[in-house]
């Protein structure tokens, strides 16, 4: 019992410092901000915070595997409907609720920013983002194979249109306005009817 407790503890701390990074990344970008800063903004000690996440770079690893988490979500779901054509676009409320979010959208532009001058954020994300890559190709592959994608569809080439769309849609909800969740699902389920026709 008192490990179970334990085990949660670890996981509230976990999620406390990396919420407070976040916050951090947002407001002054991540080569800005310090271990001393984020320990300030969420009333954790440093002994408390070099305990759980040793460096800044610990802490990127943290984001990213939340990243990989969500994404294999999406991809647990899509390999369990018939047709993921279809299970992409019923998703797309979901993912827009992630996307469409002020501060999600703003950290992966930080993230994004970073990665550009730092190999070692870099390679993190790139990694997450080639097993998505990845798990996408492989699932609509199959379902091309069981016919239910026409057998001249890119699959290569549709999931990386889909890929810089949801990148694009995350970078617009980051600096400007976007239209309403309600019409960018209807306009993503076309572009993504059309990529898969």
């Amino acid at each position: 019992m008192a490990r179970t407790k334990n085990e949660e503890l670890h996981k509230t701390r976990k999620k406390q410092i990396v919420a407070a990074a976040t916050k951090c990344f947002i407001a002054k970008g991540i080569h800005s901000s310090s271990m001393q800063e984020i320990c300030k903004t969420g009333n954790i000690s440093p002994g408390a915070l070099y305990r759980y996440y040793p460096s800044k770079q610990a802490i990127i690893e943290a984001i990213a595997a939340q990243e990989h988490a969500q994404n294999l979500e999406l991809i647990d779901y899509l390999r369990g409907v018939k047709n993921p054509v279809r299970g992409l676009q019923d998703a797309m409320p979901d993912i827009l609720d992630t996307l469409l979010d002020k501060d999600f959208a703003r950290l992966m532009i930080e993230i994004s920013t970073e990665a550009s001058r730092n190999q070692n954020v870099h390679e993190v994300f790139q990694k997450v983002e080639d097993q998505f890559k990845s798990n996408l190709i492989e699932i609509f592959r199959t379902s091309q194979i069981a016919g239910h994608i026409g057998k001249n569809t890119d699959i290569e080439g549709a999931v990386f249109m889909i890929l810089a769309l949801l990148d694009g849609i995350t970078a617009r909800a980051a600096a400007s306005a976007v239209p309403s969740k309600t019409e960018l699902t209807k306009s993503t389920g076309s572009v993504i009817s059309a990529l898969f026709g």
